[in-house]
């Protein structure tokens, strides 16, 4: 459990949109389109996987014709395209889906998302929740706050009040003002003809406010501009309102309504066959019982750093390992994983090891046998990566171990969750030497300079001062001396 409760908010559509648009071509063998629900359940796995939030929930849009802003501005979101057809019929799966992983949906009659977003997130963050919204979404940067951030799981981004003030020139409350001015094109809001959103974010931080732009309107630059603002101050206005979350959305839930619970698998496990989602389902099957699951993956480069990545499985128990190398080839990286893996273990085991690795997995259940035969694994140079084999064979030793090998970066659950630790772990590493070796450059420099000591300075001789010949000049008519 965190020592803050964390609760993270999905902008449920925006991750539909990007799970039917980044799996392409999936269908069940009967030909019933499948890729929005499986980019959508996978990411989603992956999101509460790598977080593990105490509360949860996904929010999602109703139809853009039963919104507010339909009503005062008919032409908001016009533009764009229907939901596709084989989208449409994918939604009902999506929400079974999460019905089964026992997660909150919520939404809101004449209401965005983004207003039931906000309106969780503002009254959370009153009660002291941390509040993360996974969005990839620049309108919701209006109501980051010292408790709210944003997180696009896309960019592996997360955003505070900084990269709001980087992203639109002014700090989150503002952001509304900003749209006010310059539109969105994305919405299809108007905003202000010419004023653009560098010209938006320069006036609203010069007059503080919309309001204040329009009201010293005739202190801006270019007569055009002064006309259009003056033209157009109502629709900026309206384009402000479109642009501004509401946080008065009422919602009856608390808090505990939102807590995680776990999946309920005689349901989910079912629905996965339906969809013929094989990796899906393994995530959600524990281990057979008495048998530790070790998944084990590494990352590195041929001279460079390196990371690796390992989860431990054992009944509805998981445990994540990972770490970082200085330098290290891919082959050591694969053997390093599987070593941290077995050292976890406190006790002898039935073991399944599994690794898109097959130099390891070759290794250990097919070429160890030989090594030892011939007394290869003994002899000094005699095999490459000697130590970690031997290291290795050490610790199996000590257990009942099934080496098996799984197809990497094919859409495994487990697979690309320790691909991902291992280069997470790998990037972490690089930035933590580069710190360590610049904070010893500046302590050098500082020594130097410290050590440096100074040469003793002579005291100054007084030099004579040669007195000149006094030179009379003649004087103007108003007595002024003529210099020149």
């Amino acid at each position: 459990m965190n020592a803050t409760p964390q609760l993270y908010v999905l902008d449920g559509s925006s991750y539909i949109y990007r799970a039917y648009y980044g799996v392409r071509d999936l269908a069940t063998s009967g030909g019933m389109p499948t890729n929005a629900v499986f980019g959508f359940t996978r990411m989603l796995l992956a999101l509460l996987q790598e977080n593990r939030p105490d509360h949860f929930a996904v929010v999602f849009d109703p139809p853009r014709e039963e919104t507010f802003r339909r009503e005062i501005y008919p032409d908001y979101k016009a533009h764009r395209d229907a939901m596709p057809t084989d989208l449409v019929s994918q939604l009902p799966y999506i929400r079974r889906i999460l019905q089964a992983l026992n997660i909150p949906v919520l939404e809101a009659p004449g209401f965005e998302a983004d207003d039931v977003i906000a309106t969780l997130a503002r009254r959370s963050a009153a009660e002291g929740i941390q509040v993360t919204v996974v969005t990839g979404d620049k309108d919701l940067m209006q109501i980051v706050g010292d408790k709210i951030g944003l997180l696009d799981t896309m960019k592996d981004l997360r955003c505070g009040p900084r990269e709001v003030v980087d992203r639109f020139g002014v700090p989150p409350e503002l952001v509304p003002d900003v749209l006010g001015l310059a539109g969105d094109a994305a919405d299809n809001i108007p905003g202000v003809p010419g004023i653009g959103e560098k010209t938006a974010a320069g006036l609203v931080r010069r007059f503080g406010s919309l309001e204040g732009v329009l009201e010293w309107r005739s202190l801006v630059n270019g007569k055009q501009r002064r006309e259009n603002l003056r033209a157009h101050a109502d629709q900026a206005r309206l384009s402000k309102t479109l642009a501004t979350v509401r946080h008065d959305v009422p919602l009856e839930l608390s808090l505990a309504d939102l807590q995680r619970r776990t999946a309920n698998l005689p349901v989910l496990v079912p629905l996965l066959r339906e969809l013929e989602f094989a990796a899906l389902e393994l995530a959600f099957t524990p281990p057979p019982p008495g048998v530790v699951e070790i998944y084990c993956d590494g990352s590195g480069t041929d001279s460079g750093p390196g990371g690796y990545g390992v989860i431990l499985r054992y009944g509805e128990s998981e445990k994540e390992l990972s770490g970082f190398e200085p330098a290290a080839t891919s082959q050591r990286m694969e053997l390093t994983a599987a070593i941290r893996g077995l050292e976890a273990l406190q006790k002898p085991s039935s073991l399944r090891v599994f690794s898109d690795s097959q130099y390891l997995v070759r290794g250990m259940s097919e070429w160890l046998a030989g090594w030892k035969r011939t007394g290869r694994l003994e002899e000094p140079d005699a095999l490459k990566n000697q130590d970690l084999w031997q290291r290795l064979a050490a610790l199996s030793a000590n257990h009942k171990v099934s080496w098996e090998w799984v197809r990497g970066h094919d859409g495994h659950p487990f697979n690309e969750r320790c691909d991902r630790l291992a280069k997470r772990a790998a990037e972490a590493g690089m930035r933590a030497a580069e710190e360590s070796a610049r904070a010893a450059h500046e302590a050098r420099e500082r020594e130097k300079k410290e050590s440096v000591t100074p040469l003793p300075v002579a005291p100054a001789k007084p030099v004579p001062v040669g007195v000149g010949e006094e030179t009379a000049y003649e004087a103007d008519a108003d007595g002024q001396l003529l210099l020149c």
